[in-house]
Order: structure tokens, then sequence, then C-alpha cells
């Protein structure tokens, strides 16, 4: 079975705070309207606007119905963040909204833990191995690493190789809880022991400290000890 890839082209970051502070207040016709208005001045043509508004409102609007409590709850801490917490917002809900964005990324992640540079062409070998040697696996490689390039989450060598920038520090304990849920879910896996947390692939351009105490305050977890220093977070009802 062909694994769909569906992330067609470069997602620039002003169109997903736009999409983001819209969501909260427009009907759905009502953002279709609203989006192909706002990008008509960064993409002239039709059909690659058309596509570019599929995939923001599948990230922030028309989102997968178990992600929705997630999704609203960020939505109402949006108007408040910085352009850094922003952009963590936005990298997590790309990663839930496309499995194949999550898979670019969490290589990333992985091979930056070993290495400073990765050859763009290690990463295209990778994902046709994950989602077969075709075309379209090799323009969706291309456009998320354009869109994140572009979102200045990795650097860019004239080599063709990318590297890492200095982490993104996200302090605000409001958004631990989205971070961990982002990475359960993504992971398809409920319960993760907090350290594993700290570093993840998934999040790679970013550092943060997860604390315990948002995360048992928060009601969709529950944190309990396994083990003489191991605390473990459950995400409960996913």
């Amino acid at each position: 079975m062909v694994k769909p890839v569906g992330f067609d082209q470069k997602i620039m970051l002003h169109h997903l705070d736009f999409t983001a502070n819209e969501a909260r207040k427009l009907s759905r016709k009502e953002m279709y309207e609203a989006l192909d208005y706002f990008l008509r001045s960064d993409i002239q043509g039709a059909k690659s606007r058309k596509n570019a508004i599929t995939m923001l409102m599948k990230i922030w609007y028309l989102v997968d119905e178990n992600v929705i409590r997630l999704r609203d709850s960020v939505l109402e801490l949006f108007p408040h963040l910085t352009k850094e917490e922003r952009l963590l917002l936005h990298w997590g809900m790309t990663i839930l909204a496309y499995p194949f964005f999550k898979d670019v990324v969490y290589e990333m992640g992985k091979l930056f833990r070993l290495q400073d540079e990765i050859p763009s062409a290690v990463i295209g070998r990778k994902m046709k191995e994950l989602y077969g040697d075709r075309r379209r696996v090799e323009v969706a490689t291309s456009a998320v690493l354009t869109s994140i390039k572009t979102w200045e989450a990795v650097g860019w060598l004239k080599s063709r190789a990318y590297t890492p920038l200095p982490k993104v520090a996200i302090t605000s304990k409001e958004l631990h809880p989205f971070i961990t849920e982002v990475i359960l879910r993504a992971m398809n896996v409920t319960a993760i022991p907090v350290d594993f947390l700290y570093h993840h692939p998934l999040f790679f351009p970013f550092s943060f400290t997860i604390s315990t105490e948002s995360l048992r305050s928060a009601h969709q977890f529950s944190v309990h000890r396994q083990g003489i220093d191991q605390l473990i977070v459950e995400l409960c009802g996913s």
C-alpha cells in the first residue's frame, strides 16, 4: 500500500500565523475566502494557492477529531505568544496534520544528534525508503525542507547540506502540555518517560525543560513513578 504524502508545497510562516489567528473567529467558508484573499499577494497561481489553502486548513482548521481539544486550547493562547512560541505551535500542529512532515523532521532530529551537517540527498533517500521512489516524494521532501529553512528552523550550506541553528528556547510552562501531547500522538504511544521529552528528535530546533507540575495540572495526563527515579507521563482517554 502506497503511503500518502500530502505536503505539496512550501508553507510560509506568516500564512500560518494568519490562519491560526483567523481560525478562532471565522466559519469554514469564511476561512477559505479569507485565505484566498490573503495569499494572493504571495501566491499568484490559482492552483498553487488552492493547494496552500488546503494545507493551511488541514494544519489549523480541519484537524482530526482527537486533536480538536488540543488545537482549541492553544488557539486561546496564540494572540499572546511570542514569535518563537508561535513557531513551536505551527511546528507541532504540522507534525500532527502531516505524517510526512513528521517523518522528515524526526529523521533530521535523529541525524543532528550524530552530526552537524545533513546532506539534502540523505534525507531524500530516507524518505524514498519510507514512502517509495516516486516523484511526489521528491517534491514533498523538498517542500518540507524549504518550509523549515524559510521558518529559520535549520540552516543551509552551499554544499547542499542542512545544519542546526541555535535552539529556540521555550520557557512558557503553558506550552508544556502541548509539546507532550504532540510527541505522544505523533509517536503513536500513550505513555513516555518525562526525561524522553527533553531533546526529542521531533522538536530538534527547540530547547525546553518540561515541568512535571504543568503536566500534573493538565487534565489529559496522568503522571506516575516507575521504578526508583523514572517519571512516566500518560495520555488519558487517547
